[in-house]
């Protein structure tokens, strides 16, 4: 992982967006930055894992490794690893970058709940790239449908298909783990980061399970 030029491309372009979004708040304290550039994560995060196992299957890699390991769990423990590392790792970018520009945090509590609920959002999202990467197995879509999730296209998207559906009456953002994000960004409440828990709990246990049986259903493929 570490090897790869673009896990440090995305990392320097996180930090340039941080300072382009401390340039458009009034209040300059590290939480207020924090809920302007906590998308970030969720949005480059995926971007990598995208490109880094969409590689895997371009390589063959996965599908002769599959092949030879008689748990395929393991496959799935190890990429589960390096997606936990790496948005562990984007987290602290984020973080370090906001309190070295702004060195105020002001609030702490937002502070803190908002970087728990931006780690699991992010290892929501990169887990469901993840899943799209084994069901693709080529990098073009797989990037395609990760930019539009990570910059809430596909969000909004659903979202204005399934109320002009409904005629207003079901609201899918909130229920959409960007969607959700988004708008515990402005409201900054309790319930709201209860939410984006939730859902990306879901998201990850939904994609680990799906993962599973991709790659057991790839070996007779």
């Amino acid at each position: 992982m570490f090897r790869q030029k673009s896990l440090y491309i995305i990392w320097a372009i996180t930090v340039v967006m941080i300072l382009l979004n401390l340039q458009m708040i009034e209040q300059r304290t590290f939480s207020t930055l924090l809920c302007e550039s906590g998308t970030l994560v969720t949005m480059l995060s995926p971007l990598f894992i995208a490109i880094f196992f969409s590689a895997d299957h371009s390589s063959g890699f996965i599908k002769n490794y599959a092949g030879s390991v008689s748990d395929k769990t393991v496959i799935i423990a190890a990429r589960a690893v390096i997606i936990l590392i790496q948005n562990l790792l984007s987290c602290c970018v984020v973080v370090i970058s906001g309190l070295l520009l702004t060195r105020s945090i002001g609030d702490t509590k937002i502070a803190v709940v908002y970087t728990m609920c931006m780690l699991l959002a992010g290892l929501g999202c990169s887990f469901a790239v993840m899943l799209i990467t084994d069901l693709f197995r080529k990098t073009v879509p797989a990037l395609i449908l990760t930019l539009a999730i990570g910059t809430g296209i596909l969000c909004e998207l659903i979202s204005t298909i399934t109320a002009f559906a409904t005629d207003g009456d079901i609201i899918i953002k909130n229920y959409l783990l960007t969607g959700m994000f988004q708008i515990f960004g402005e409201t900054q409440s309790s319930s709201d980061a209860v939410k984006v828990v939730l859902i990306s709990v879901i998201y990850i246990a939904a994609a680990l399970t799906a993962s599973v049986f991709s790659i057991k259903k790839r070996d007779v493929i």
